[in-house]
């Protein structure tokens, strides 16, 4: 597993779903032994802190060895290093992080989240334990004293939810007044070639005990033509999930919305960032290009 792994959006499923598993059907109660296929449930796959966490938990450790050498790389050797993560989910990261001496701060604007990791974290000593809050990614500073960072990381995409410039420009702004002036903003972006790129699909599934999971997402990409809807890419994402003969399905969906290399360093020259370097998922110095992966690393206006 590398960082961000060139995913467009959802990881491999690999999960335990008590939650998910005790939905009431749609189409009437259902005993727990019940062989009955039901109805997808709509619903935000990423209000469920559990299932999420294990769709994103395996290559955790390899991820962060990642993030770290891309940390020495840009910013060098930080005696106590501090790190930052917007929309930080389970906390999957800056957990596996303070485990190697990294103190960290992660926000993100799902309340089960935040609890989900803050519960976690709480199983930790103190000198090795995350601090998570609640807040967007446009004004997470708003009367908080969080000091200032060494590295931040926003990777698969996730900075892509901000759907417009002036919303990402907000989250540029906040970002840095808390970097240090030699700090770096890591972002994993995959860059849209409008106009050339088919609907694609990709299947992923697992299984742990009793439980298989199967996974289809659908990606839309955006048309680029005139006006931001043609710049949004939509994300669908289908799961059934299997346990001792019984079926569920989640449904869910989400927007994201889509840069070409000149609209994504426009907008950063525009908010006065610089990029210092571009690598591939793996950490390896790489050269943009449309379509593809890559994470800009990024550095705050200066004065």
């Amino acid at each position: 597993m590398t960082f961000g792994s060139g995913r467009r959006g959802v990881a491999e499923v690999v999960v335990e779903l008590p939650g998910v598993l005790g939905m009431p059907d749609v189409t009437g109660s259902l005993g727990p032994r019940a062989r009955v296929r039901s109805l997808p449930v709509p619903t935000d796959f990423y209000s469920i802190p559990d299932l999420y966490d294990v769709l994103h938990a395996p290559g955790t450790a390899e991820e962060v060895d990642v993030l770290r050498a891309i940390q020495r790389r840009a910013v060098g050797i930080v005696r106590s290093p501090r790190w930052i993560e917007p929309a930080s989910g389970t906390g999957r990261y800056l957990l596996e992080a303070a485990g190697q001496g990294v103190a960290g701060v992660g926000f993100d604007v799902s309340a089960p989240m935040v609890k989900y990791a803050r519960a976690r974290a709480a199983r930790r000593s103190a000198a090795r334990r995350p601090r998570f809050f609640l807040a967007d990614m446009r004004d997470f500073d708003a009367g908080r004293r969080l000091g200032r960072f060494d590295f931040a990381f926003n990777p698969i995409n996730t900075i892509r939810h901000l759907a417009s410039d002036a919303a990402m420009r907000q989250h540029l702004a906040a970002m840095a007044r808390v970097l240090h002036p030699h700090g770096v903003y890591a972002v994993g972006l995959s860059l849209c070639a409008y106009g050339s790129e088919a609907p694609t699909e990709d299947v992923w599934h697992g299984e742990r005990g009793p439980v298989r999971v199967v996974q289809v997402v659908q990606y839309i990409p955006p048309t680029g033509g005139r006006g931001e809807a043609s710049r949004v890419e939509r994300v669908f994402s289908h799961l059934t999930v299997t346990r001792r003969g019984e079926e569920r399905h989640v449904d869910s969906s989400y927007a994201l919305r889509g840069y070409d290399l000149s609209q994504w360093t426009g907008l950063l020259a525009r908010a006065g960032w610089t990029i210092d370097g571009v690598t591939d998922s793996h950490g390896e110095p790489a050269t943009p290009r449309e379509p593809g992966y890559f994470v800009f690393l990024m550095r705050p206006p200066t004065g």
